[in-house]
């Protein structure tokens, strides 16, 4: 079936769900050095499957210096997929880590004349971005804190990093835990006014002058009145069958798991309704639900269990990469039917393309791994679930 993708300055509800049904993740995240995806590869992968929304295409978990000399390489990559498919939106993320790596990045002019201020020579602060109690310090590690989204400090930087993906060529963010960053942030004030600032650059330079702006949350209504989001995300949550036994997943014996409408950890049936930025209002807004990663229990690898974020034990992802292939296969066609035909309101499955693991062998030794959704006859380390998503696509 055709679906048409087309957006200038905004973007109707159906054209957003468009996207999201040919929505997959292809994680941009340190440890892809070991095992890696040349770029022609993954520009091959997202063109034959019909991929049109990538999420997590840039994810910088501590962002630093070293991020600035990707940006060149980002855009090319980016422009020469448009070449051939101009619809495709990349994603990048902005997260709720800071480290003491932003002190290496200087404040540029223009960050500092959006903000009304007059411009100095100076590089971003990590203290400036701490919570005023010094809740969240080393929360992701020595060094690291969330950063309080009612600093402006914290502002300027969302803006910068946002300004610099825009004019790298993404047209969407995803801005993690939003409301962890919010803590403190009364009526959102502080987060209404950075994304305020966000769209209207994406107006004037962004491509399509326009860019899809979403988070890890149910809704959020911001200091107008309006939707924050252009849409919601989620992790999907899959729920361990707790009539097996505890088991380590085998050829004939996978670990089954289910999504559920009655998971409150979920957002099935929870995505806020209101006006969105793009003009039309919505009982409920669109949503779209990952395979996300975000560690294991290892007290309880293997044990399936109901009331528990993992999936026997393991993140999402982690927990589908050690199913075998057959089950994987069984698995996403479920996934994709269930919340297009069961799950309350209009949801969506971004794919599982591509993302950091640890894969374990029944001693619960840990290998660093990467899971890649590619034809095994093409990379070597593909996990052959590329045909699967395209035939679950091809057929909706």
């Amino acid at each position: 079936m055709s679906y048409d993708y087309k957006f200038h300055g905004g973007i109707s509800e159906e054209v957003l769900c468009n996207y999201l049904r040919r929505s997959i993740t292809i994680s941009c995240e340190p440890g892809h050095e070991l095992h890696p995806v040349s770029a022609a590869h993954v520009k091959s992968f997202i063109l034959n499957i019909g991929a049109k929304y990538i999420c997590r295409a840039c994810t910088h978990w501590r962002p630093g210096e070293g991020n600035l000399a990707a940006y060149a390489g980002q855009k090319a990559f980016i422009d020469d997929v448009h070449a051939v498919d101009p619809d495709v939106v990349f994603e990048a993320c902005i997260f709720e880590c800071v480290g003491p790596e932003v002190e290496s990045l200087p404040v540029p002019a223009w960050v500092f004349e959006a903000f009304d201020l007059a411009p100095e020579e100076r590089n971003f602060s990590i203290d400036a971005m701490r919570f005023s109690d010094d809740r969240y310090r080393d929360q992701w590690g020595a060094g690291t804190t969330v950063p309080d989204m009612t600093k402006q400090e914290t502002q300027m930087f969302f803006y910068y990093r946002a300004c610099e993906y825009i004019n790298a060529g993404f047209e969407a963010l995803h801005m993690g835990q939003i409301h962890l960053i919010g803590k403190v942030d009364e009526g959102w004030v502080g987060w209404t006014r950075v994304l305020k600032m966000i769209r209207a650059y994406a107006k004037k330079h962004a491509r399509r002058a326009f860019v899809f702006i979403n988070a890890h949350t149910p809704g959020m209504l911001d200091a107008d009145g309006k939707l924050m989001f252009d849409f919601h995300m989620y992790p999907a949550r899959p729920v361990a069958d707790c009539t097996q036994e505890p088991h380590f997943p085998t050829e004939d014996n996978p670990q089954r798991a289910t999504l559920r409408v009655d998971n409150w950890r979920a957002i099935y049936g929870r995505s806020l309704g209101g006006l969105t930025h793009s003009g039309w209002e919505t009982d409920t807004l669109p949503y779209c639900v990952e395979i996300d990663n975000f560690g294991d229990r290892v007290d309880a690898l293997h044990i399936p269990c109901e009331d528990s974020y993992e999936c026997w034990g393991m993140d999402e992802i982690n927990w589908l990469a050690h199913q075998p292939a057959w089950y994987r296969a069984e698995f996403l066609q479920y996934a994709y039917d269930w919340v297009r035909d069961t799950a309350p309101g209009k949801c969506f499955l971004a794919m599982p393309g591509q993302r950091c693991i640890r894969l374990r062998n029944e001693q619960g030794e840990i290998i660093n791994y990467l899971y890649g959704a590619y034809d095994k006859t093409t990379h070597p380390d593909g996990f052959g679930d590329e045909s699967v998503i395209k035939k679950i696509w091809a057929e909706d």
